[in-house]
């Protein structure tokens, strides 16, 4: 694996894979205290590479709390949303502007594509990028240069580019 160092990615939400929105969330904000934006149902297709897709069918929210974002997500069976062994924990999210091309750096890195979302106003812009990361870890390029409502004061310049 390369070891040259890139320049540094905002890290903004953990995304857990949960059974249930709901309780998970009542739970985590008993335990932490933190406040969800609004639930968002996700109908859409899923890519991959080599022409892959899988149909979406879930629920996900983010809790609205800096600096770091909580992100839940309802799992999708036969697609990359689903828990990844045991744990809850499914990747890590950070800010990106070209996901193409961060796409390619992190396959130079020997970190290849999982799934995209492209952005459904500008289908040429990719919306989220997962990748494979190390230690079986997923990451997630999240794209500035897409509209996501309700969490705005999270990206890097207070909404998108």
């Amino acid at each position: 694996m390369n070891r040259v160092a890139p320049k540094s990615r905002q890290i903004w939400h953990a995304g857990f894979i949960v059974d249930e929105l709901e309780p998970a969330m009542d739970e985590l904000s008993a335990a932490l205290g933190v406040k969800w934006a609004d639930l968002h149902t996700i109908k859409r297709t899923m890519e991959g590479p080599g022409g892959a897709a899988w149909d979406l069918d879930t629920r996900v929210v983010f809790s609205l709390d800096l600096p770091l974002s909580i992100e839940l997500i309802e799992p999708s069976p036969g697609t990359p949303n689903v828990r990844r062994g045991d744990s809850a924990f499914h990747h890590l999210g950070y800010w990106g502007d070209d996901l193409v091309a961060e796409e390619r750096r992190m396959a130079d890195l020997g970190l290849p594509c999982v799934a995209f979302l492209s952005d459904q106003a500008d289908p040429a812009l990719r919306r989220i990028l997962i990748t494979q990361g190390p230690y079986d870890v997923l990451l997630e390029a999240t794209s500035t240069l897409t509209s996501r409502p309700g969490l705005e004061h999270f990206y890097p310049s207070g909404g998108p580019r």
